[in-house]
């Protein structure tokens, strides 16, 4: 699992509501939450801190790629509040 860095306190709830207002439904076992979008992406996520998440994902190559990668993006984005070129910039330094 990676682990992110979230500008705000992040709590199951908030993890929860999010997936599934990107990616439709969500199953919950035990802390971990996980989704998916078509049989394309997988995605497996725990709270691990105030301020910090894990996720695993698991994908696949198909016809939509480009929508994968923009619901997935979009999903950290409004989690960790830091945008893609910002975690880019924040895993770097570590």
């Amino acid at each position: 699992m990676r682990k992110y860095p979230c500008k705000k306190e992040v709590n199951e709830q908030v993890l929860e509501s999010k997936m599934k207002e990107i990616f439709g439904k969500v199953a919950k076992d035990g802390k971990l939450f996980s989704s998916s979008y078509l049989d394309s992406l997988e995605v497996t996520a725990e709270v691990t801190g105030k301020k910090e998440i894990s996720i695993e994902t698991k994908s696949s190559v198909g016809k939509d790629q480009e929508t994968v990668i923009k619901l997935y993006n979009k999903f950290l984005e409004d989690v960790t509040g830091y945008s893609s070129k910002e975690r880019k910039k924040l895993m770097s330094k570590t």
